[in-house]
């Protein structure tokens, strides 16, 4: 056999070991999306401001929640019920530039506060604490999301805040929790002995342990058995996940889900309530942190067991961080 060939084969089975190369959106018609009952809340970013916005899955029906010049709302994380919403808010400029936390209903009224000079909004699986991190300098404010310090928790219904007993906890971003509710994942990013890793944090104690994946901000599926996460910028990857092993994550279970072509990033993905779609975000180059300017970024519907997509918006302003409406359209 000729060496080209040799080659070829070769190239062709490492291809088929990562799971394709799914470099470009396919038409919108090559998914089925009218049939999910799901909306997805998202940042946008128009004529100045960030604003949150309310869209049906198969990207009709869009809606700005609220438009509020001056205010740039962003980082919607919607509660298990599908009722509220938790946000972080930037007001000011510059140096005076401040980013505080709230909640308010799914149609974007009855606006609350939460936390000042926090952010990384996550909802526990009953809906009744929202986990968060406070920025890491009251004086210097820093869009860069592991710029935190500190782990809290805010009662919904007492409107108390404690903080996580390991005070050691900083530069968490992206929290997530996990089903069952006792631990929380999240990047690390310079801080707690660690240069760049994704950790689960024992909220019944003040341990903390490795996932064992490389990339950032692992999202689990509904029944907490897999996640999915970025590898890279251009790259997600999907697992198999046991909190109870350590470390949860077996090398021999990670699957390359999506790849894109150079010049190109994916991002923020987040699984469907019934764990059979997954959104995320799509663009050339750009900025991923929360407020970060990203033209040409757009949000995008996958099909988890086939690793389908389309784009769901094609304005390309800034389109970022989605999260899954969990009640139905009504």
């Amino acid at each position: 056999m000729k060496k080209t060939a040799i080659l070829f084969i070769i190239v062709i089975a490492v291809i088929s070991a990562h799971g394709g190369n799914f470099s470009k959106p396919l038409e919108r018609s090559a998914l089925n999306l009218s049939s999910i009952p799901y909306k997805i809340v998202f940042e946008s970013y128009d004529r100045g401001n960030w604003d949150l916005h309310i869209i049906n899955a198969d990207g009709s029906g869009r809606k700005n929640i609220t438009n509020t010049p001056g205010i740039h709302e962003m980082y919607p994380k919607v509660s298990p019920d599908g009722k509220k919403i938790a946000f972080a808010a930037d007001t000011g400029e510059g140096r005076n530039r401040k980013r505080d936390l709230y909640i308010m209903n799914i149609d974007g009224s009855g606006e609350k506060p939460v936390s000042k000079n926090s952010r990384q909004p996550a909802w526990s699986p009953d809906g009744r604490y929202i986990a968060f991190v406070k920025s890491e300098s009251t004086r210097r404010f820093s869009m860069e999301s592991w710029a935190t310090k500190g782990l809290y928790f805010y009662d919904t219904v007492t409107a108390e805040i404690k903080a996580h007993p390991n005070n050691k906890i900083e530069h968490l971003y992206n929290l997530s929790y996990a089903p069952g509710g006792r631990y929380l994942t999240a990047t690390v990013l310079g801080g707690m002995g660690f240069r760049h890793t994704n950790i689960a944090v024992d909220l019944q104690s003040r341990n903390f342990f490795v996932l064992g994946i490389i990339g950032c901000r692992p999202e689990f599926t509904p029944d907490g058995s897999r996640i999915i996460w970025g590898r890279s910028d251009t790259e997600f990857q999907i697992a198999d996940i046991n909190l109870k092993r350590k470390p949860p994550v077996s090398a021999k279970s990670i699957k390359s889900f999506i790849k894109v072509e150079k010049g190109y990033e994916v991002y923020h993905a987040d699984w469907s309530p019934d764990g059979r779609y997954i959104v995320f975000t799509y663009g050339p180059d750009g900025d991923q942190a929360v407020g970060g300017m990203a033209p040409g970024w757009d949000i995008c519907v996958a099909e988890a067991a086939t690793g389908k997509w389309v784009k769901i918006t094609n304005d390309g302003k800034h389109n970022k961080e989605p999260d899954w409406v969990p009640a139905g359209r009504n």
